[in-house]
């Protein structure tokens, strides 16, 4: 697995910014979500996280019944395109510290990527070397090589 392309498997679940945090909170639980797309008209116009939950809406004691989601949103999110290489994606990740970044082709969003997301590819990675170096080890035992 190389480009972001190869995991978009799974739905973009998305939000109209005028939802209410209370629908969108209890969309988050139900799907087992960190964050949510907040999109207007196709287009990704804000991501709304667990962090913006807990810090800019329980901590200061918002009325999460009314509110839209919109007030709460960190606004124009980075977005990266599927065809993006696995270790650029890895790269914005870690460097700016996002737990989340949403997936695009020509600008419009079609999935998101995790950090969690990149330690089940990297299990993957070392399984494979793993396997490869055992292949390699019975490969050369075999031959009488040492």
């Amino acid at each position: 697995m190389e480009h972001l392309a190869e995991l978009l498997a799974r739905e973009v679940v998305s939000v109209g910014p005028s939802e209410t945090v209370a629908v969108v909170a209890r969309l988050m639980k139900e799907k087992h979500i960190g964050c949510v797309l907040v999109t207007e008209a196709g287009r990704a116009v804000g991501i709304f996280s667990e962090r913006d939950l807990l810090n800019r809406v329980v901590c200061p004691q918002e009325d999460v019944r009314t509110a839209p989601v919109s007030r709460f949103m960190t606004p124009d999110p980075v977005t990266v395109e599927a065809s993006e290489p696995l270790a650029r994606v890895f790269d914005i990740l870690s460097r700016r510290r996002f737990r989340h970044v949403p997936i695009t082709r020509d600008g419009r969003p079609v999935g998101m990527v995790s950090l969690s997301d990149f330690s089940g590819i990297l299990k993957e990675v070392f399984e494979e070397d793993r396997y490869a170096q055992y292949f390699v080890d019975y490969w050369t035992a075999s031959q009488g090589r040492k």
